[in-house]
Order: structure tokens, then sequence, then C-alpha cells
């Protein structure tokens, strides 16, 4: 082999080295590139599922308030009515017993 063609050889050599080099930087680039395309998916597809969770949970708690305000305000509808039968019923009694004890005849 001749001394040019030993150089040449050693030149293309290198040549090709730094085209796997930096063919190897552009993959590595690309690579994390990725990485970071894919970290960020991941995160919004999280917090995507965290919101549709939590507002599941809202939806489930608004309900549950919405049924206990239901029955709170029956109870109060059903004690009044309660009391204003017993009103009606012992009215004139309880008239009676006032006036005896307000003005104190028997």
């Amino acid at each position: 082999m001749k001394h040019a063609d030993l150089i040449n050889s050693i030149i293309e050599a290198e040549q090709q080295a730094q085209t796997l080099a930096a063919a190897a930087r552009e993959k590595k680039l690309r690579l994390r590139e990725d990485l970071s395309e894919s970290s960020e998916k991941l995160r919004q597809d999280y917090l995507a599922q965290a919101d549709a969770r939590i507002s599941a949970v809202r939806e489930r708690e608004e309900k549950q308030n919405s049924d206990a305000i239901e029955g709170v305000n029956l109870l109060h509808r059903m004690e009044m009515e309660s009391m204003e039968r017993l009103y009606g019923e012992h009215r004139a009694e309880w008239v009676d017993k006032l006036y005896t004890m307000v003005v104190g005849r028997s």
C-alpha cells in the first residue's frame, strides 16, 4: 500500500467516524426530545385523569349534599305539618290554659 493510499484511508476512516459520531449525537438529541414529549404527554394524560376523577367526586358529593338537604327539608315540612295539626286539634284548649295561667282564674 502506498503512502498516499494509507493517508487517504486514514482520512476516510476519520470522516466515517465523524459521520457516525454526528449520527449518534443526532439520535441522542432526537431520543431526548422524544422522551421529553412522552413525559409531557404522560403528564397531560395523568392530569386529565385526575381532573375527571375530581369532577366525578365533586358531582357525587353535590348529589349527596342535595339529597341530604332535600331530606332535611322534607323532615322540616313533616314536622311543621304535625305542629299545625296539633295546633288545630288543641288550639282552644291551649288558649284556655294560657288565659288561665296569665289571668289566674281556675
